[in-house]
């Protein structure tokens, strides 16, 4: 199901992350599911990497992910997603984080929306 979902996205949008995702898919990859890291590096760098364009973040993220703390109550990981989506004009984000469906501005695409 996921992989289905991740091909069809892929096959509609050109995708991009941030350096935060990757770290939190390694986090959760190797807490949660006892992935061990050095497999989940590899995964990035041979697979990921083929498709998907990592965005910077700093300070003009950091600015517009202040101003979605202050107006949504967003954690602030959630907040430099969206503040690298705006600055580099993105719409859509792929997610299973309902906090997203707060901010009007984006687009919250998951498992049922995708099809």
């Amino acid at each position: 199901m996921y992989e289905n979902f991740y091909l069809n996205v892929l096959s509609k949008y050109k995708a991009f992350t941030d350096v935060l995702v990757l770290d939190e898919l390694i986090y959760i990859s190797e807490k949660k599911y006892n992935v061990p890291s050095s497999v989940t590096l590899g995964f990035i760098d041979s697979t990921v990497l083929s498709y998907v364009t990592i965005l910077g973040l700093g300070e003009e993220e950091y600015r517009r992910a202040y101003l979605y703390i202050k107006e949504y109550g967003l954690k602030l990981s959630d907040a430099l997603h969206l503040g690298a989506m705006k600055n580099n004009g993105i719409e859509y984000i792929a997610s299973e984080d309902l906090d997203f469906d707060k901010v009007g501005e984006i687009k919250r695409v998951w498992l049922s929306s995708a099809t």
